[in-house]
């Protein structure tokens, strides 16, 4: 009632327990509940209180016991039980919740803040947190009498649920990272890389001397912020390692253990490098790890020099200057006897008709990822992250895919795409959009996370899980393989090894198709967007004994500029043979030429350039067929042009306009060319087709012979529609 400040008996009552008891008295009892609030005896009355259980907010009933209705009746059952502790009941019983509501009440100060933190963070990342969750897990830390977050070591020892010990993980460690900076982390022997705003950890415990450990932490220190991508903390790793094995022979090599810096001498590197060929021949560790191992160690210890640790007073102070590894010292480069990570094409098109059973196991996010990987020939980490608005388009149409190169910090890089690629994008952009329509496009992910992500802002986290349980699940991937038996050549059909098959390896072949297609090697330097032209050329190479496989094949089918054949008695080429086309050769447009002087010149002394058709020193194969029939087109364009309506004098459209007898001769040669090819059974002209394009990848040489402008070649692999 009105004035009463008791509370009610019900929700839907009007009295409290006082004024229910006086309207049942005798002279009351008949007037209505309208009449007796306005009877003249019925006054308001003082509460008694708050209930003393610490984490309730109700009002007691009585005076005593102390205790709101609902923690009466508990009170009443547990006072019942042995050894029973009121005071403690009243600081760890439970708080009555009428609503979806978590009391916090009970609780020390400092939890709560912790409490309130944690849960601020939680939302903040996207993740929804279940009253009915919080409210047990404030229950049991109120019970346990939890002073703060650090006091719960084994949360799940407590009784707590699986999803409560993941809140009470993420915030002990969203606690611990907020007291943390880079300038008190530097000092431990584990570092926490999330503070350098990296991830994992780096742990310098590998580095034994403690002079040498600390002078360590500076170098890592100093090298962190030139780190700018998320190799960062993996360098950092992998030198650490270097110098804990240089840390480990001058402590079994020294008497002192190398504990004194100004101690350390040349016999001491010769006793590390001798160390690492020894690890090496025994196959403790590769050759590329000694040799990239003996890198980073000369790197450290000369930087060690320019960052002043040598100078009197600092922690290396007296190392000596012969206590550093000489360019003499390092071990020489491993031979690369890769043939590169491409897949064949045979791989590559049974996993294109396979993507809807990758969908089926993942989500559409996957699958266009994946897709993207094999059509751009991008880093996992680039297609993941990429933005909404991440198409464009140049001036004259064409479709460019915008993204940023995060290894080699290079932003806003623009890829040229095919149209089946860019509708792919399309296709996603609707349905982004479509899911979240509310969210302002440009925060917006173009493979947004499929959990724990209410605004599409956070992006795909990895794929690798996913497209290897799918690879996995595939029938085996039978490729064609060459072997030798009873003196004979056989091609069989084998399953290929799907550990292979991972992401990055759809780099790989997108530089291979680039290059089997004729690309240049500097257009496909900066079509992969690599800074060197070696780093690109790692990425097609192939091994000798497959390229003089398929110099053997592409030879036979030789021909002179008239157009015969050249017939070969042998089987394959001579070793001597294979170095002269080496070194007796050069490769000249459509061809190769074999004139001495113009050879020795590089190709740039030859009097006929541009005319190699009508020269006695030239010779073509099979492998440059594309080239003659590219450069028969643009003998006809130029004709057509020359010949139409162009403005020019006669003297110079003479002198420009091709020769009829060039023609002729191209012509002719395509011809013989393609009748030969065609003349192959269909297991030849297959054998032949993948020599030319290993013959192809290899050659990169090219002369700069006037070209009408060609768009990139359309390689994207046929596939299902998602």
């Amino acid at each position: 009632m009105q004035g009463c400040e008791r509370s009610r008996l019900t929700i839907a009552g009007r009295l409290c327990n006082a004024h229910r008891v006086q309207h049942t008295k005798v002279g009351l009892r008949t007037l209505t509940l309208e009449e007796f609030l306005g009877h003249p005896s019925v006054t308001g009355l003082v509460r008694f209180g708050s209930c003393e259980v610490a984490a309730c907010y109700l009002d007691r009933t009585a005076r005593t016991p102390p205790y709101c209705k609902a923690h009466l009746n508990r009170f009443y059952r547990a006072r019942n039980v042995p050894g029973f502790d009121e005071a403690h009941w009243r600081r760890t019983d439970k708080a009555i919740c009428t609503t979806r509501e978590a009391s916090l009440r009970g609780l020390p100060d400092q939890l709560v803040a912790e409490l309130l933190f944690g849960l601020w963070v939680r939302t903040r990342q996207g993740f929804r947190s279940r009253p009915e969750c919080l409210r047990q897990l404030y229950d049991r830390l109120r019970l346990h009498q939890v002073q703060e977050l650090a006091e719960v070591t084994d949360p799940a020892a407590h009784g707590h649920s699986r999803e409560q010990v993941t809140m009470i993980r993420a915030w002990q460690r969203e606690l611990q990272l907020l007291h943390m900076t880079p300038e008190t982390e530097r000092l431990k022997d584990r570092w926490d890389m999330v503070v350098f705003g990296l991830s994992g950890h780096i742990s310098f415990a590998p580095i034994l001397q403690e002079p040498l450990r600390e002078a360590m932490k500076i170098w890592v220190y100093d090298d962190l912020p030139r780190r700018r991508n998320k190799n960062a903390v993996q360098h950092a790793r992998a030198v650490i390692a270097a110098v804990g094995m240089l840390s480990e022979s001058l402590r079994v090599q020294r008497a002192d253990h190398g504990r004194v810096p100004a101690a350390w001498g040349r016999s001491d590197i010769l006793a590390f490098t001798n160390r690492m060929g020894y690890f090496t021949s025994t196959g403790q560790i590769t050759p590329r790890r000694r040799l990239a191992f003996t890198r980073y160690a000369r790197r450290v210890l000369l930087r060690f020099r320019t960052l002043g640790l040598t100078a009197p007073g600092r922690l290396l102070a007296g190392m000596p200057v012969d206590f550093a590894i000489l360019p003499e010292d390092m071990p020489d480069e491993p031979e690369d006897t890769e043939a590169g990570r491409d897949l064949p094409d045979e791989v590559m098109r049974a996993l294109c008709a396979h993507l809807d059973e990758l969908e089926t196991m993942s989500s559409t996010e996957i699958r266009v990822a994946t897709e993207l990987l094999i059509d751009t020939g991008r880093r996992p980490d680039e297609i993941n992250t990429l933005p909404l608005n991440c198409l464009e388009q140049d001036p004259d149409g064409s479709d460019i895919l915008v993204y940023d190169n995060h290894k080699a910090y290079r932003l806003g890089r623009r890829l040229p795409i095919g149209t089946e690629t860019a509708a792919t994008i399309r296709r996603q952009q609707q349905r982004v959009r479509a899911r979240f329509p509310a969210v302002d496009p440009a925060r917006l992910r173009l493979l947004p996370r499929p959990k724990v992500n209410p605004e599409g802002t956070k992006p795909l986290a990895e794929i690798s899980s996913y497209h290897r349980a799918w690879v996995k699940s595939l029938p085996d991937l039978l490729v064609p393989v060459v072997v030798s038996a009873d003196d004979a050549r056989l091609t069989q059909l084998v399953p290929f090894d799907k550990t292979r098959i991972f992401p990055y390896a759809y780099r790989h072949c997108y530089a291979q198709r680039h290059a089997d297609a004729g690309v240049p090697v500097d257009v496909l330097k900066e079509l992969m967007d690599h800074r060197l032209v070696h780093t690109t050329m790692g990425y097609y190479r192939v091994g000798e004994e497959r390229r003089r496989e398929a110099v053997d094949r592409v030879t036979a089918l030789q021909f002179d500029r008239h157009g015969n054949r050249v017939w070969r008695t042998a089987q394959n080429l001579l070793d001597s043979e294979h170095v002269r086309r080496a070194i007796g050769e050069v490769t000249v447009p459509y061809g190769v030429c074999r004139e001495p002087s113009n050879v020795a010149a590089g190709g740039h002394a030859c009097p006929l350039r541009f005319r190699c058709l009508g020269c006695e020193h030239y010779s073509t194969d099979v492998s440059y067929l594309p080239d003659l029939q590219a450069h028969l087109a643009d003998l006809l364009r130029s004709r057509e042009r020359l010949m139409s309506a162009f403005e020019a004098d006669d003297w110079a459209r003479a002198q420009a306009m091709p020769a009829a007898e060039e023609i002729q001769r191209v012509r002719r040669l395509i011809d013989r060319v393609s009748g030969d090819l065609d003349n192959l059974t269909a297991e030849d002209r297959a054998k032949i087709d993948q020599a030319v394009a290993v013959v192809r990848r290899t050659r990169t040489v090219h002369l700069g012979m006037p070209r009408v402008g060609q768009p990139l070649p359309d390689v994207r692999p046929v596939r299902t529609l998602p």
